[in-house]
């Protein structure tokens, strides 16, 4: 009987050692992969700066609309999408793809800003901003990855990602006359 407590102790030991060892190798591997998106992010926006710096115009539409929504008023809502541009050779026309997007609006008296940032057209990256929150969430190759919250969270990573590609979706058809 004492053997076998020895011994269901040692297994209790190396799963919980293993356990550890595995929450540490995946921690690991998701700060990296943020680290990734973080340079990303950071090479997306000074491409941007660079280029209004320098006068030139980068590869951007802006949609601006106003509107009044019952029971919050007048909305203002502008999107800017930034974008690279690529000739198909089957098509003979150029794709254009956005690497990010940027969003302000107002629902009543709160403004919003927002930040969906793309990696060869998959999402990796949600920022969004009002005056008592913030929430950043990160996205990699195998899905959700994190989410960094000031305040109460602005809307959940789920909403976040379906609100990218109704606006990706909204890109295309304006740009790639995707319909």
């Amino acid at each position: 009987m004492i053997a076998w407590r020895m011994n269901m102790k040692r297994v209790m030991m190396v799963a919980i050692l293993f356990a550890i060892h595995c929450t540490v190798f995946t921690a690991s591997a998701q700060d990296a992969q943020v680290a990734k998106i973080r340079k990303l992010y950071a090479e997306a926006k000074a491409g941007i700066e660079q280029k209004k710096k320098a006068e030139l115009p980068p590869n951007e539409t802006v949609v601006s609309s106003n509107y009044m929504a019952p029971g919050a008023g007048p909305i203002k809502d502008v999107t800017h999408y930034f974008y690279d541009s690529d000739f198909d050779e089957e098509t003979r026309a150029y794709i254009y793809t956005p690497y990010f997007i940027t969003r302000k609006y107002n629902v009543g008296p709160v403004d919003f800003y927002e930040e969906f940032l793309f990696d060869k057209g998959s999402l990796v990256f949600y920022f969004c901003k009002t005056e008592s929150a913030e929430t950043r969430y990160y996205w990699g190759p195998n899905g959700f990855l994190r989410e960094m919250l000031k305040g109460d969270p602005i809307l959940d990573d789920a909403f976040a990602a379906r609100l990218a590609g109704d606006l990706k979706a909204a890109f295309d058809k304006m740009m790639n006359r995707d319909y």
